[in-house]
């Protein structure tokens, strides 16, 4: 820490005379180091430096407050954010203007009162700039909370309207599961983890999600899918994982912290790209990084939990305390980044509100809301949400603890009911995995999760018909085995009338079967004779249709092709 002689050392006699008239002491005219030896004794003296505080505006001492706070020096553009900046003014000019007299902003009342000097240096892994406090008097200052009150984040009414999306994120994920289960969905040229892949845009899935159908948080859910494990490529094709099964046996709360902690450790998504007033172009460094979120979740954890408070209030209390959270080596100008409406760069210490404040109200009314952590709410008469509170889950998603009892969760008994129509209504607390199973053989109807009834009201109903009963059949699920489950999740609460009529649908199967197959076809019999005479071919082929036609299954059409390719029978693939 810096010396308050060597301070004052630095400065011009016009400014030195300045921080004279504060402190009540006169200068010598002839001699530097006496007058430097002067005004330090001065401000030194016992109860000068209280008096210099009691003459502070209340915003010059919650500046000098945050500084303080951070051991007496902070980087410069971090203060500068926060209260504005220093005018530099060369010895005439500051003789001329006497700038002291009307200072511009809270920070210059500090400095031209000699509470605070710039200095270059490093904190941490910053260098640069910073403004300071020099020693002795950062040993004599009160604590900071007996000089700068404490600003209180705005509490608000109860909203007319709320948004909670609660648990909405998690079932997304399972419907999305189930559909890349059912269907041969091809990634084409989509990188893993990219942009959602056409099995979310199809418009039969948009009626089982149940949050917003909207691109970014359709690519939001894809790349949660990825990040968590729970599907996988293989060739073109994408599908659940064996890490998916895992993952739905889990508790509920477990389900959501894992999907917590995947968008907050990912170091690929990027929220600056969603923010829609903001157009980003290409820089080198910019991007939304783990430490990112971390500083603003680390402001989100102190915030109240007792009620609603206004979004503004966040972005205050931010600028004031983490001003730097996106840019913390101060690079403002460095970022390309255009204001969406005007197509105008936004840089320097204006661009704050419009970058740093718009990505922390989206990351709030966004992610963090999709997640559970937050729920919103809104004035008719404003556009956009206006006020948000923190919610129960979102606490101990902050925080990274468990509720209590929550690894013993308490489950309905029994799970489900079901009806005599085959109608299925299953209860959703800590039942993914059960759900799962159902959607092998029945098809999902309906989900209700609202957010003013209870957990244990919440159900999903599911329809068993005898095509979906087909279905589940074809991927080699026997009734025996349907009716044994629907027994385990109804404690044997099934219908007689249910359980004759998946037997009857039962008796259906097996009277005809369709298989795939691929048609191999010769330009004569002597060309197919030569292919079938070989041993390893002939256990290769189908049927034969023709002398010149016979069938081969899709699964031996690889070998098939290499056999041939080296019998010098290169065949031509017809689509």
């Amino acid at each position: 820490m810096r010396d308050l002689y060597r301070c004052l050392d630095e400065y011009p006699l016009p400014f030195l005379r300045a921080i004279a008239d504060v402190f009540a002491v006169r200068l010598a005219d002839d001699d530097a180091r006496e007058t430097v030896t002067r005004l330090a004794e001065a401000m030194l003296a016992p109860e000068a430096l209280g008096r210099a505080l009691a003459a502070l505006s209340p915003e010059a001492k919650a500046a000098l407050a945050e500084v303080a706070r951070q051991g007496g020096a902070v980087p410069s553009h971090r203060l500068a954010l926060t209260h504005g900046p220093i005018r530099r003014l060369g010895p005439a000019r500051l003789e001329r203007e006497q700038p002291w007299l009307n200072p511009e902003n809270a920070l210059e009342e500090l400095y031209f009162r000699g509470l605070v000097y710039r200095a270059y240096g490093s904190l941490g892994e910053y260098f640069g700039e910073v403004f300071l406090i020099p020693q002795q008097l950062l040993e004599r200052l009160p604590s900071p909370n007996s000089y700068a009150v404490p600003t209180q984040p705005t509490v608000a009414e109860s909203p007319q309207e709320i948004q909670s999306d609660g648990s909405a994120c998690v079932e997304d994920i399972l419907g999305i599961l189930v559909r890349l289960r059912r269907n041969r969905v091809r990634l084409a040229d989509e990188e893993a983890g990219g942009p959602p892949s056409e099995v979310i845009r199809q418009s039969d899935l948009q009626a089982r999600l149940l949050g917003e159908w909207e691109p970014e948080r359709l690519a939001f859910l894809w790349r949660l899918l990825w990040r968590l494990g729970l599907v996988e490529r293989k060739d073109d094709l994408v599908r659940p994982s064996l890490r998916a099964r895992e993952w739905l046996r889990l508790t509920d709360a477990e389900r959501q912290r894992r999907a917590f902690a995947a968008w907050r450790d990912d170091s690929v998504w990027d929220e600056l790209e969603w923010v829609p007033s903001l157009q980003c172009e290409e820089t080198p460094g910019r991007s939304v990084s783990i430490a990112v979120r971390k500083q603003l979740l680390d402001a989100l954890k102190g915030w109240p939990t007792d009620g609603w408070y206004t979004l503004e209030s966040f972005v205050v209390e931010l600028k004031q305390h983490h001003p730097d959270y996106l840019r913390p080596h101060g690079d403002l100008t460095n970022w390309y980044v255009r204001d969406r409406s005007t197509g105008e760069y936004l840089s320097g210490l204006g661009s704050w509100d419009k970058i740093e404040g718009a990505l922390a109200r989206h990351v709030l009314s966004r992610p963090l809301r999709w997640l559970g952590a937050v729920e919103l709410g809104f004035d008719p008469a404003m556009q956009g949400p206006a006020v948000f509170r923190v919610t129960e889950s979102g606490q101990h998603l902050l925080a990274a603890r468990r509720a209590e009892g929550e690894l013993k969760p308490q489950r309905r008994a029994p799970l489900a009911t079901v009806a005599e129509d085959l109608t299925v209504r299953i209860s959703l607390l800590n039942s993914m995995h059960e759900r799962y199973q159902l959607e092998r053989f029945a098809e999902w109807r309906s989900q209700d999760i609202g957010p003013y009834s209870p957990p244990e009201e919440w159900v999903a109903t599911y329809c068993i018909t005898d095509e979906s009963v087909w279905q589940g059949q074809n991927s080699g699920i026997k009734i025996e085995q349907i009716l044994r489950f629907l027994e385990r999740i109804s404690g044997g609460a099934v219908p007689a009338h249910a359980q004759r009529q998946l037997l009857a649908w039962g008796g259906r199967l097996g009277r005809a079967s369709i298989r795939r197959t691929v048609l191999l076809q010769t330009t004569d019999a002597d060309t197919m004779q030569q292919i079938a005479a070989r041993p390893e071919l002939a256990a290769l082929l189908g049927e034969s249709l023709t002398p010149t036609t016979c069938l081969v299954e899709e699964s031996n059409v690889e070998a098939l092709i290499e056999h041939l390719k080296a019998m010098g029978i290169w065949p031509r693939l017809v689509h």
